[in-house]
């Protein structure tokens, strides 16, 4: 199976599936689904952040990743260029799509010249992200979840 990668700003119509994926995720933490659903919508972009990375096997849509300029903007104001919004649909994991979802990701941000990224993850220890080159930055907790602050260096 050959992995392809797309904006999503160039398949509008997959917008409610990503909702869907992340609902099943995050919607603890993300509010009303119609709301989200039209923020998506409004912000699909090809060169201004966010933008966000579809990818596909064989044509299906598989998963989703972002390049955002914040996240988290309540505790860190000044951290800008996040990874974020890595999904990978379940019967999809284990085939290393969220590490190909996550280097096409790094190579946008590359591309656009940022100087680093950062991401947060549930994942103490780092998990895949330790395996890609990212360094943790800290520890915290965020509405009750322990979570790590990792940065990539791009320059």
């Amino acid at each position: 199976m050959k992995l392809h990668f797309d904006y999503l700003a160039d398949r509008p119509e997959l917008t409610d599936l990503v909702i869907e994926w992340w609902y099943t995720a995050w919607g603890d933490r993300m509010g009303d689904k119609g709301r989200a659903r039209e923020q998506l919508r409004a912000s699909l972009s090809r060169d201004s952040l966010p933008i966000h990375i579809l990818a596909s096997l064989d044509g299906e849509p598989v998963g989703t990743a972002a390049l955002k300029l914040q996240e988290l903007i309540e505790r860190y104001p000044d951290r800008q260029y996040w990874l974020g919004s890595v999904f990978v649909a379940p019967q999809y994991r284990g085939r290393a799509v969220a590490s190909e979802l996550s280097r096409s990701v790094i190579d946008l941000a590359r591309d656009m010249n940022l100087p680093h990224l950062h991401l947060q993850t549930v994942s103490l220890q780092g998990g895949l992200y330790s395996r890609l080159g990212w360094e943790p930055v800290e520890s915290f907790n965020y509405r009750g979840e322990d979570a790590l602050l990792m940065i990539k260096p791009l320059q």
